[in-house]
């Protein structure tokens, strides 16, 4: 086993974790960057403190590692951009030469005005030019998670899935879980791809997805398709209101004669192995851990 020194932006958040617990798995000893020492982090893992808008703090963190994974906060300001330049010059000044970066969503290809995906963007296209081994992480569609999360879980447990999303599109939710694994295997592969996009083994429709939460959880539940503004309230009170209002921006609809996305590349496409029955089966629905 290829054994790497792998830092991890965003090592506690619920993407982070998830990553983390991949490499730790794939043998791979990991350093998650911190704001401050009490940050709660696995404890296989390695706390080292660093702040996101000083390259040279960010430079002295990268030091010694095989492998650096981007992740950028939930900041919807300008912020997020000059986080992603002090990144970008971090890796540059430490001389990183093998970086993932999840982007957390698909990002368009070129800055659309809005920071958050700008910022991302920014990263996508400097990493390709400037570190010898990048690939950007993205999933298909949806994360599992975003279903047991704090403003979902108390609906579902009632019956219910309010969900910004037409009941009639399929959709290849996917396991965090396979997000790890999935950038945990682009740390040692020979053939390092520009772009990985991850995707869940089954496209469900909403209806779909109400079946088999319903099949694992032993109770009826529904699906009801939500407007970006109702999704906004159930987060307000969870992620604050600016970050509410900018994840549900992500939800809004083009406007009519958009083009529509294309479809992702086969070649680039990894299928994560976690079914939804199965993940939901392993989740802890109780009321006391919203």
């Amino acid at each position: 086993m290829n054994t790497s020194t792998v830092i991890v932006h965003g090592a506690t958040g619920t993407q982070g974790a998830a990553i983390v617990r991949g490499l730790l798995s794939a043998g791979h000893r990991v350093r998650g960057i911190v704001r401050s020492s009490s940050t709660r982090l696995h404890p296989d893992a390695e706390p080292v403190q660093a702040d996101l808008l000083e390259p040279e703090s960010l430079a002295a963190a990268y030091a010694g590692a095989d492998a650096v994974i981007v992740q950028l906060p939930l900041v919807f300001t300008d912020l997020a951009v000059r986080q992603a330049e002090s990144v970008l010059a971090g890796l540059r000044k430490a001389g990183v030469r093998r970086v993932v970066l999840n982007t957390g969503s698909v990002m368009p290809p070129a800055p659309v005005g809005v920071p958050f995906v700008d910022a991302r963007v920014l990263l996508s296209a400097e990493l390709s030019r400037d570190i010898e081994a990048a690939t950007v992480v993205a999933p298909a569609r949806q994360y599992m998670e975003n279903l047991v999360a704090p403003w979902s879980a108390p609906l579902v447990r009632a019956g219910e899935i309010a969900y910004p999303l037409p009941r009639e599109i399929p959709v290849p939710w996917v396991a965090l879980d396979d997000l790890g694994a999935a950038v945990a295997a682009l740390i040692t592969a020979t053939a390092r791809p520009p772009l990985r996009i991850v995707a869940g083994p089954q496209a469900l429709t909403g209806d779909e997805v109400a079946a088999e939460l319903s099949a694992a959880l032993g109770h009826p539940v529904r699906w009801n398709s939500i407007s970006p503004t109702a999704y906004r309230e159930m987060l307000a009170p969870h992620l604050g209101i600016e970050a509410a209002e900018g994840v549900a921006s992500v939800y809004t609809p083009p406007p009519p004669g958009a083009p529509t996305p294309p479809e992702p590349d086969p070649s680039v496409l990894e299928t994560g192995a976690t079914s939804l029955r199965d993940w939901t089966a392993r989740q802890d629905w109780r009321a006391d851990q919203s």
